[in-house]
């Protein structure tokens, strides 16, 4: 208990948490902008790569820029929750910072309706399922696509080198490949707090469910494979050293090493030397 009072008084820990807000809310401000429809002359496919790319290219560069602020930034609850589930934040410290995302999702959204014409109000980036897709399809489309990017966010932070120092690049591509796949669908929330202050600006809470147990449950998901897969994490280096199939093997390896040992390779015999008769 007083390690988490001595967190929560540390300046870095509020730093933290004023990054995330921020980062939410410029993530909901930029990326909720580019699905508001302009003329009606563009297509839909044009929009769907327009809002894939902003999406993608917003995340990729916040995360990026604030890297060496706050150290890697979540920018996501789902995301939170499954470095809470694998034993990398503590409850408190995760509470807090999904506190923030979501007033930063909110402030993001209430920003965009206050410097957007009244006429461009109706949507505002409020993600809605599709008529032609049933609930428990949209739940299954997040929970993929969320899957995939906590995975891509795992990797990408635990394996900095491998991306030549570019940490956010797997998770910018991710959040890209979610929105060209489920964005006519489900519109590709992928994080319950973009979904979350748009709809509460608009008023809008059609299916809200489905942009919070899909992403979260996909997220937990994520990041529980990527840690049995990879064994990034050190409660998962602990459990395969101290695992009893481990203990197994490393008995089988020393008894082997012993028996080898001991076990000649080959005979050898002692002829006793015999006197010369000519002597």
């Amino acid at each position: 208990m007083e390690s988490i009072f001595l967190t929560i008084r540390r300046f870095s820990f509020w730093k933290a948490v004023k990054c995330e807000f921020l980062l939410t809310m410029f993530y909901v401000l930029v990326g909720c902008a580019s699905t508001i429809p302009g003329d009606s002359h563009y297509k839909q496919n044009v929009n769907e790569l327009k809002v894939a790319l902003a999406f993608g290219i917003t995340s990729m560069t916040l995360m990026q820029c604030f890297l060496p602020i706050c150290g890697p930034p979540q920018m996501n609850p789902a995301i939170t929750i499954a470095m809470l589930c694998t034993r990398r934040v503590h409850v408190v410290t995760s509470f807090i910072h999904i506190l923030a995302q979501c007033l930063g999702g909110l402030a993001g959204a209430g920003i965009l309706y206050g410097v957007t014409p009244a006429r461009k109000h109706d949507n505002l980036g409020v993600t809605m399922v599709h008529n032609d897709i049933g609930r428990g399809q949209a739940f299954g489309i997040e929970f993929i696509i969320t899957f995939i990017m906590t995975f891509a966010y795992f990797a990408g932070h635990d394996n900095p080198a491998l991306f030549g120092g570019f940490q956010s690049a797997p998770v910018g591509l991710s959040v890209m490949f979610g929105h060209t796949f489920g964005w006519q669908f489900t519109g590709a929330s992928m994080n319950p707090a973009r979904s979350l202050g748009p709809a509460i600006v608009c008023n809008e809470w059609s299916d809200h469910w489905v942009y919070w147990i899909g992403p979260v449950l996909g997220s937990i998901l994520g990041g529980i494979t990527y840690e049995y897969t990879t064994g990034g994490g050190p409660e998962i280096k602990n459990l395969r050293r101290n695992s009893s199939l481990g203990t197994m093997m490393n008995t089988e390896t020393v008894r082997g090493s012993k028996e080898s040992v001991e076990m000649p390779t080959e005979l050898t015999f002692t002829i006793p030397a015999t006197p010369d008769p000519e002597i």
